[in-house]
């Protein structure tokens, strides 16, 4: 009799262990906390156009000259991000010869003109870069495109971090800036002024 009822809870405990392996789990596993833009109030249509301008922008650098050493996504869940979400897009490293120079590139697309101008970021965005380029001792570029899309703007330029003091900027401005013939040439750096064109 005392071994029936031994079995009895024995067959029981084993019950109750393999329902619950079979089961649903509550907890979450790292995994299942990859970001999804779509559910959170954040994203924008903005995001897929700037990440295409970051590729666009990419390409411009030759391989032969550049090195991309990092290359930073806007990726958050829930108010949660990581520090260097706040850093310029682009970390390049430039070689040539026994010269090697590292810099900082932050990628910005604009559909269009707003009050003959635009606005680039704001301004806890220009004191982030403002306070990178301080703490890495790196010049930092902002590459602005304008128009038709952000594969093919049809309008680029590039300014230096140091000149920017406003987070809005006119076209004035941006024409001391502009990139021509950007379609078929790709950046320069010049090691000795520190300057992208």
């Amino acid at each position: 009799m005392t071994v029936g009822i031994l079995f009895l809870i024995i067959g029981a405990i084993v019950f109750v262990f393999l329902k619950n392996e079979n089961s649903p789990q509550t907890t979450q596993h790292y995994n299942d906390y990859d970001t999804d833009y779509s559910s959170s109030s954040d994203y924008s249509p903005e995001h897929e156009k700037g990440e295409a301008f970051e590729k666009y922008v990419v390409q411009k650098f030759s391989r032969n000259l550049f090195k991309v050493k990092e290359w930073r996504g806007d990726k958050f869940v829930n108010g949660q991000y990581a520090e260097t979400t706040t850093y310029p897009d682009l970390t390049l490293e430039f070689n040539f010869r026994d010269i090697a120079q590292t810099f900082a590139v932050e990628c910005k697309y604009r559909s269009d003109y707003y009050r003959d101008g635009i606005e680039w970021c704001k301004p806890y965005q220009l004191e982030n870069y403002r306070h990178y380029a301080q703490r890495f001792r790196m010049p930092v570029f902002v590459v602005i495109g304008v128009g038709y899309s952000p594969y093919e703007p049809d309008e680029l330029y590039v300014i230096p971090l140091k000149a920017l003091h406003h987070t809005f900027v006119t076209r004035a401005f941006l024409k001391n800036y502009q990139k021509y013939n950007f379609q078929e040439s790709n950046f320069f750096f010049d090691p000795q002024t520190h300057t992208l064109r």
